[in-house]
């Protein structure tokens, strides 16, 4: 009989973006594979424990971490960082955790110390580029295992990192059915006073400058009001983080667009908003994987990538969404053209792109992640597996 783990998922209270919505799921579907899972918050309010509550997961709330930018104070910081540690390692007991999964930098280097004092098993997943500096290489040291998201973030890891490292796309537990879409595209339509027929482009990712939000404005100016008579707006979904990318503000004014493109910031749930698209676009630089993509794909809205980072793995061009360099506008106008004058090579992308994702449910990535946990316990050597 397969042994019923006891896991703690940390984050920060109030840090919300599409990584920590893939760790939720995973923890989520471990949940409904029988193991006990307990969310650590380090906040007292945030989307993080609004989204688990909404779950049914249990929620656990720590005091916040001393390396959230902008809230300790330089002679605070050392008192905060012990009062972190003892809060965590209390935690670690009281819910007698068998291991402690973290799901980015600032929750791995905070939860090295708790996991090595109590002998519990630290798992790193491993969302980022690699970022040289003592604390990330000693908390990758003590991590009993590392899941990188993509072969682009596998291959940037340190080879001694490597040896133990698994790669795992994301799953998706996001709800579809054509009739969905066709509500939320009549709903969102209503809701901003836009004609029923206008074409909706739509970038979903929080307004970071890698993520270059900004191209949106940028196309919406090339293709003008309309596209096959049809009139075209654009929808920036996406909370501001730092360094923040205000090239979105700036070209929204200068190309006057303010009555073509929405920003409702942070949106839930986002099958509402992005269904409710003719086309998502995915301009990012240095992303390891982009859970937007995988979402349009799940919810058959074609897709145009930038060809940067992991992006590239999960889009085959020309087959199930379209690839562009990222500082190419004038690629980027002709791929996003081409799917909203060609309506039946749009649709058969969005089609092969939702039959692509449909193996990474999140019970099969729940099943092959506790299968990493298990050789953990099996004291299996640590070696590297390369997902298909």
């Amino acid at each position: 009989m397969e042994r019923t783990l006891t896991i703690g998922f940390p984050y920060v209270a109030d840090r919300f973006g599409g990584s920590t919505a893939s760790s939720l799921v995973l923890a989520g579907a471990l949940r409904d594979a029988g193991h006990r899972i307990h969310i650590l918050t380090h906040g007292q309010f945030g989307r993080v424990a609004d989204e688990a509550c909404a779950m049914g997961l249990s929620v656990t709330r720590l005091p916040p971490l001393a390396d959230v930018p902008g809230y300790s104070r330089p002679d605070r910081f050392r008192l905060e960082q012990l009062l972190a540690f003892r809060t965590s390692r209390a935690a670690i007991r009281m819910l007698h955790l068998d291991i402690v999964h973290t799901n980015d930098i600032t929750t791995l280097r905070s939860w090295m110390a708790p996991s090595l004092a109590t002998s519990t098993a630290l798992v790193a997943h491993w969302r980022s580029n690699f970022q040289e500096s003592w604390s990330v290489r000693t908390a990758l040291h003590i991590a009993r295992a590392v899941i990188a998201v993509s072969q682009y973030s596998f291959a940037k890891l340190p080879a001694w990192v490597r040896e133990k490292t698994t790669v795992e796309y994301n799953s998706f537990d996001l709800e579809y059915s054509p009739a969905l879409k066709q509500a939320a595209r009549q709903e969102i339509r209503a809701q901003f006073g836009l004609p029923p027929d206008a074409v909706l482009i739509g970038v979903f990712a929080n307004h970071l400058q890698r993520k270059r939000t900004h191209v949106l404005a940028d196309l919406l100016s090339r293709i003008g009001h309309t596209a096959n008579g049809r009139p075209v707006f654009g929808l920036a979904c996406g909370g501001r983080a730092e360094p923040y990318d205000d090239l979105l503000d700036k070209k929204i004014t200068e190309f006057g667009l303010e009555q073509r493109l929405i920003r409702p910031g942070f949106v839930r749930p986002v099958e509402r908003w992005m269904g409710a698209c003719d086309a998502v676009l995915a301009p990012a630089i240095n992303e390891p994987l982009a859970r937007n993509v995988l979402e349009a794909q799940a919810l058959g809205i074609p897709v145009v990538a930038s060809t940067d980072g992991g992006l590239k793995e999960l889009i085959r061009h020309g087959e199930n969404g379209l690839l562009c360099d990222p500082y190419d506008l004038a690629a980027w106008e002709i791929a996003t053209r081409r799917l909203l004058d060609e309506g039946p090579f749009a649709q058969a992308l969005a089609e092969q792109g939702r039959q692509d994702v449909v193996a990474l449910s999140p019970a099969r990535h729940a099943e092959r992640v506790a299968a990493i946990y298990r050789g953990l316990f099996d004291h299996a050597p640590r070696h590297r597996t390369e997902a298909a």
